[in-house]
């Protein structure tokens, strides 16, 4: 896998477009969470270090695609969130603005391109457009990299170069380390629905030493293996699916569960084969853990994608912070990825324990189920 590299570029006096995801969670006006706007920082302190004049876009939300401004989606508050991280001011121009500027000031901000007619279906006019406003392209949002979007993979094409940020660079050398170590390998992973993750699930279960599942994938895997899950969160139309990876001996489900007869009442604790018809599965319970320790620990590589239960409630996020403890304990290489599970680590506090901190969802799991994405593809294609 061979592409440019931001370092392997002469900057000094050219123009430099940035893709970067600043897609922030924003309320009453200002970011919430800045995570990604602070791992966006080392690329653009390099390209201004460099005396390059630089341009960043991105997108936020999901606006109308209709080249009309939409403050509930603008990046102003994005804006305002890295002139104070950078210590400078930083305009905000609309892609027609910038157009028309003789020279582009030392940096500055393009709004939101999915304000952009063309933005999602990769318009070839769009992508020139976008690929005329600068001597270099730099990619770095790893977490849009599996769209192929005019901002994102077209213009890569039209780019006289390009080439990739260190966050993309970072990312993929992560997750690289994870594919390239799976035979000491396990993954965790968790969330609402195994039809989201089936993919993933098959794909790791090939390479990975084992797979370990909660939350509503776990209880689909229960359901599937002919237990009484009761009013489980569980997805009816994935049980065949979920009875071929049940059988699959590296594909590990908790059987020791907490079970509630509502997510505000106190839980019980119970083995899989005595739920009740009026409970449902919230989390993992203790006991379950006495047999993933030892895999856990001794694992060379852990990934972990999603939480194992009902998190978001104090009384069923146990078996999630427990889980998450286990894997910083252990002397294997951790990477987490996702934002529920980014959240679900925050809580445990044990973010800034894990070995690596994936940015992306989507283009996270894509890229450990082996699919290309194209952004990357674009990259990889201009240097041959």
């Amino acid at each position: 896998m061979r592409y440019k590299k931001l370092n392997e570029i002469s900057l000094s006096d050219k123009s430099v477009l940035l893709r970067l995801d600043l897609n922030t969670p924003i309320e009453a006006g200002a970011v919430t969470n800045r995570e990604r706007i602070i791992r966006s920082l080392p690329t653009v302190n390099f390209i201004l270090e460099s005396g390059a004049r630089l341009i960043i876009m991105s997108h936020l939300g999901r606006p109308e695609e209709n080249n009309m401004f939409q403050e509930e989606f603008s990046l102003a508050p994005v804006v305002k969130e890295m002139e104070g991280l950078l210590n400078m001011q930083i305009p905000l121009y609309s892609l027609s603005e910038i157009e028309g500027l003789d020279q582009v000031d030392h940096i500055s901000i393009i709004e939101n391109t999915r304000f952009n007619i063309g933005e999602k279906n990769n318009d070839i006019e769009l992508s020139k457009r976008l690929a005329a406003l600068a001597d270099v392209f730099v990619m770095d949002a790893f977490a849009t990299s599996h769209r192929a979007h005019a901002s994102t993979t077209g213009v890569i094409t039209f780019s006289d170069d390009a080439c990739a940020g260190f966050l993309l660079d970072e990312e993929l050398t992560a997750l690289s380390k994870v594919k390239e170590n799976a035979k000491s390998s396990i993954a965790v992973l968790g969330g609402a629905k195994i039809s989201t993750k089936l993919s993933l699930i098959d794909s790791l279960s090939k390479t990975v030493d084992k797979v370990i599942l909660g939350g509503g994938i776990a209880n689909t895997c229960l359901a599937a293996k002919g237990y009484e899950v009761g009013k489980s969160l569980i997805e009816d139309s994935m049980l065949e699916e979920a009875k071929e990876l049940v059988a699959n001996p590296k594909i590990i489900i908790p059987e020791s569960v907490i079970v509630s007869i509502s997510a505000d009442e106190p839980g019980r604790i119970t083995s899989a084969n005595s739920i009740q018809e009026n409970e449902a599965i919230f989390d993992i319970a203790p006991a379950s853990f006495v047999d993933l320790e030892p895999i856990i620990m001794n694992a060379g590589t852990i990934l972990w994608n999603g939480p194992l239960g009902f998190f978001e409630k104090e009384n069923f996020f146990a078996g999630t912070a427990m889980m998450a403890e286990m894997i910083i304990s252990s002397k294997g290489f951790s990477v987490a990825g996702g934002g529920d599970t980014i959240s679900a680590a925050e809580k445990a506090g044990v973010l800034d324990s894990l070995d690596y901190v994936s940015t992306a969802g989507g283009a996270f799991l894509e890229f450990m189920e082996g699919k290309k994405l194209p952004a990357l593809e674009a990259l990889i294609d201009k240097v041959n």
